[in-house]
């Protein structure tokens, strides 16, 4: 499933108050089955912010029209497309 579908998932589970030490435990262990895709999430998601803030920086030194700056567009096209189909 794609990172969207999860968090859709994960944002209609509400929790209520905590009133047991069983219940804590319970919710101690969600957060422990989850956490590692969580930062495994986290760190892609960095990675194509690093990704786009390089691609972005390269625009500023190209010329509109020119054709350094045509590769440059099909190249970010092709990143953006990617990344969405990863997420």
């Amino acid at each position: 499933s794609t990172l969207i579908e999860k968090w859709s998932n994960f944002s209609i589970r509400k929790y209520i108050a905590i009133v047991s030490l069983e219940q804590c435990q319970c919710y101690k262990d969600d957060f422990n089955a989850e956490y590692e895709e969580y930062q495994n999430l986290h760190t892609q998601i960095d990675k194509i912010k690093k990704n786009f803030r390089q691609l972005n920086e390269q625009w500023k030194s190209l010329t509109p029209g020119s054709e350094a700056y045509e590769v440059k567009k099909d190249k970010t096209v092709k990143t953006v497309l990617h990344h969405s189909s990863i997420l």
